[in-house]
Formats: C-alpha cells, sequence, structure tokens
C-alpha cells in the first residue's frame, strides 16, 4: 500500500503494508494505492476487487463511492532538468479506469485497466478512489479488498473516517482549465476533479451548465492578442455578450478571458487603451475581464473607479506581494498560472515533477498568497502519438504539458477522457482550499492562515513533505467543526 502523494516507480520494491487509513469530509474524494508486485516469475490475470465501506449503524456507501483505476506508465524521453523533476524514464501517469464514470459499466480496451500482466520484480500500482456522500453519517467505515492473479490472491483492510464536515458541491476555488478537444467528457472529468472547465459558455454541454458545480465561467470572446500578437481586435457588440450572458450557469462568477501573456509585448502598455475598451464592453454586461499577466498599478483603475482588469493570471516568476496585495484590496482576484518551467522554485504541472507540487499550488499556496483561483493553459494535448505509451513532449522539453487527462478511446470510453494522476493531485490541492475555507467561516482568518504559512508561505519556501501537508488538512479540519 502506499498513500496518495507517493509516485510508485516499475522497480518498487514490495511494501510491508497491506492496509490504508484515510480520513474525508463529506462530499471530499479520498485516495490511496495498492501496488502488485511480481516475484521470481511474471503474475497474469491481475485483478482487484474493493467493497464499498460500511460504517455506523450498518450504513454503507454506495457502490458509486469507490472508483478504481491501474496507473499505466508513460515513456518520458527526455525532461528538463528544473528542481523538483526527475530524468527520462518510465512514470505512472495515465489512469485505466474500471468502469465507465457516467455508466458504471465494465470497460474494456487495448489499454485495459483488468487481467494485465505484471514482470517479474516489476510492480504495478493501482488507484483508489473513495468518495465519500453529502449525507453520509460521520464515523469510521470499514472495508477489504482482493487481489487475485494466477499465483494466488491476497487481501487487506481499509478504514475510512468520515468527518463531521461537508465540502460544497461548488468547489470555493476559482478557476479555468482549458481545453481545445471540443469533448464535453474532457469538461465532466475536470467537474469531477473540482476544476473549473475554461471552454466558453457557449460549449458547455447544458447537462455540466446547470449541474450546480461551475462557480467561474468563461465567455469566450478573446482579442487575438497574446504574446507574439500584440494588437487587439475590437471587443463584440453589445448584444452579443449579453447573449452569452444568459446562457451563464447560475450564481458563476463570469469572466472574459481576454488577452494572454501580453506583458511579453515589447510595448505593452500600447495595448492599454484598446484594454479599456474590452473592460468597459463586459462590465456592461456584468463580466470581469480576465489577463494572464502580472498585475500592473496602471490597470487598477480605469478612470471610473473600476479596475481595467478584474482578474489576474499570474505565473509564480511575476509575484510581487505588494502589488497583488493591492490589488485584492482593490477588489481584484489573482488566480495561480503554471505553464512549462519557467523558474527552478516553484510547482510544476509536468510529468515527473513533484507530486507535493501539484497539490500545494491549488490548496496551501493560493491560500497563502491570497489567490482566488488556478488557471492552466490546457488539459488535453494529446500530440500526434500515443500519449498513453510516450509522454507528449510540448516544444520537446515539456512532458505532459499541457495534457491532465488522457484521450478515451484506447481504454474503452471511444467519446471519453481519462484522468492523469496529476489530475488527481490537482484535485487534492482543490479540496486543501476548500477546507481553509470552510475553516475561515468558523475559526477566522488568522487561525487559518496560520495553519497555511506553515506549510506554504511563498512561491520560494513550500514544504515538498506529504505529511506536513496531510497535518496541515488535519488542522484546518479541527478548525473548521470548531475544534470538535
Amino acid at each position: 500500500m502506499e498513500d496518495a502523494l507517493t509516485r510508485v516507480p516499475g522497480d518498487a520494491p514490495p511494501g510491508a503494508s497491506t492496509s490504508a487509513e484515510v480520513t474525508a469530509a463529506r462530499g471530499e474524494t479520498e485516495s490511496f494505492q495498492i501496488v502488485v508486485t511480481g516475484g521470481s516469475r511474471p503474475l497474469h490475470g491481475v485483478d482487484l476487487e474493493l467493497a464499498p465501506p460500511a460504517g455506523p449503524g450498518g450504513a454503507r456507501l454506495p457502490d458509486t463511492s469507490v472508483s478504481l483505476y491501474r496507473e499505466q506508465f508513460v515513456t518520458v524521453p527526455a525532461t528538463l532538468p528544473v528542481s523538483g523533476t526527475d530524468g527520462p524514464g518510465e512514470y505512472p501517469d495515465g489512469l485505466v479506469p474500471f468502469t465507465d464514470p457516467v455508466t458504471g459499466e465494465a470497460l474494456s480496451g487495448d489499454v485495459p485497466a483488468r487481467g494485465v500482466s505484471v514482470p517479474p520484480h516489476r510492480s504495478q500500482p493501482y488507484w483508489v478512489d473513495i468518495t465519500v456522500p453529502r449525507d453520509a453519517a460521520p464515523g469510521v467505515y470499514r472495508t477489504g479488498y482482493t487481489l487475485r492473479t494466477d499465483g494466488g490472491t491476497g487481501t487487506g483492510d481499509v478504514e475510512l473516517t468520515v468527518l463531521d464536515l461537508t465540502l460544497p458541491a461548488r468547489p470555493a476555488l476559482a478557476g479555468a482549465f482549458l481545453s481545445a478537444g471540443g469533448l464535453a467528457s474532457v469538461d465532466a472529468e475536470l467537474l469531477r476533479h473540482g476544476a473549473m472547465p475554461g471552454v466558453p459558455v457557449t460549449e458547455l454541454d447544458p447537462s455540466l451548465r446547470d449541474g450546480g458545480r461551475i462557480n467561474a465561467a468563461n465567455t469566450g470572446f478573446y482579442s487575438g492578442a497574446d504574446r507574439e500578437t500584440c494588437t487587439m481586435r475590437p471587443p463584440p457588440p453589445p448584444e452579443e455578450i449579453a447573449e452569452t450572458v444568459r446562457r451563464a450557469p447560475a450564481g458563476a462568477l463570469l469572466y472574459n478571458y481576454t488577452a494572454d501573456e501580453i506583458d511579453d509585448c515589447d510595448d505593452v502598455a500600447a495595448l492599454y487603451p484598446a484594454l479599456r475598451d474590452w473592460a468597459r464592453a463586459v462590465h456592461r454586461a456584468g463580466v470581469r475581464q480576465l489577463v494572464t499577466m502580472a498585475p500592473d498599478p496602471l490597470l487598477f483603475d480605469d478612470g471610473t473607479g473600476s479596475p481595467v482588469v478584474d482578474v489576474w493570471a499570474s505565473l509564480p516568476m511575476d509575484h510581487d506581494p505588494a502589488t497583488a496585495a493591492e490589488a485584492v484590496a482593490r477588489g481584484m482576484q489573482v488566480w495561480s498560472y503554471t505553464a512549462l518551467a519557467q523558474d527552478d522554485y516553484s510547482p510544476k504541472w509536468l510529468i515527473g515533477a513533484d507530486p507535493v507540487g501539484f497539490r500545494a499550488m491549488p490548496g496551501f499556496l493560493n491560500q497563502g498568497l491570497g489567490y482566488t483561483g488556478s488557471l492552466y493553459w490546457r488539459v488535453d494535448d494529446w500530440g500526434d502519438g500515443d500519449p498513453w505509451e510516450t509522454a507528449v513532449m510540448y516544444d520537446g522539453r515539456y512532458p505532459g504539458d499541457g495534457m491532465l487527462v488522457y484521450p478515451g478511446g484506447p481504454v474503452g470510453l471511444p467519446d471519453g477522457a481519462a484522468p492523469s494522476l496529476r489530475l488527481k493531485w490537482i484535485r487534492d490541492g482543490i479540496e486543501d482550499y476548500g477546507y481553509a475555507e470552510l475553516a475561515r467561516s468558523v475559526a477566522g482568518d488568522a487561525a487559518v492562515d496560520a495553519v497555511v504559512r506553515r506549510v506554504a508561505p511563498d512561491w520560494r519556501n513550500w514544504s515538498r513533505d506529504p505529511a506536513a501537508l496531510d497535518a496541515a488538512r488535519a488542522d484546518l479540519a479541527e478548525l473548521a467543526m470548531g475544534g470538535r
């Protein structure tokens, strides 16, 4: 057995533990790993079963509370030598689901979840999610798992403690996780992990748009300006913006992702008049303007007391504490944003990067810095090859950048998508953020900030110790429950 933040290599030695203990709030998903290791001969027909846990008064979690995945190793031919990133090799990253996440039916594909072989002295990890319903009774729940191979059967125990605490269906952390493939299944997979789809609201499937889980939505009018195109088209007519707003999810923060990384333009200030035009256009419809750039005080006021940019998605290397704090104090939002590997200290979302960083950025680091959301530039860049075998190398150097979900066809989901290990870790960070928000509502900012900054005071100084993050989450849970 292994905890959720351990990346299990293919040559991992056999583990000593056969049991798992996890703690979760209602509405939360907690995870652990079960590892099968071959001996002197290969194992064939490997299969895993885990029954839903049973708890107080005979209560039993539903069958849908347990999700099983086989971890697929992908080859990384090269990787950027930055802090917290390992070298070339095979890494577990793709998660092959046992069942269809919508229908619950068993899956069968070219990349199977069940019945695989494990070579001698090699390890095959399996990922287990247990999702606690929002109406579950608090207390201790227990179950067991069974591993079957042609070489015999193994069993183990699982103990789940359900807290008297409920995470909301609509996550506290805002965000924009963008995709380009046009698959509703990608957006659905993001929402299962608490991550907000960044596609325009007009492209959101109605079942997702109206499901009550989306807290931030993109109206989708792009100016065309980015780091290489330093000009802006004029904003769309008011009636077009208004029509899009009418189709937006109820209660969501509406933003318009207007321009991308324009602070790399040689004369970025030359774009500010056009950016003000865009601000006026979207503000009239009740939409906030989002730009990926470092907060600039020149854009904090459009002359009427309103900011030109309402949401700043800022890279860690561009973070200036005083400027960010001023933006927040004046009613703007700052979101974290990562792409490639542009510094040697902040978390990276590449295959091979430190697992703790995926969780730390959306959760404790966002909380510690006063950020309220996370943006990721793309989740479905599957390249031209087979990402289930060889990692997509963005720009030939960045393994897995722009890809947090895998194409579903090879695993038996023709129109679907399958998650990565990295998306699971990001989900845990989003849940950390939710714990902190619940704790703030009960214990106040000072108590929560003391816990958060113990593990993530800034981009350069964040704990790489999984146990430290778990301890901080436990402290937040205690604060949120009023010391119970």
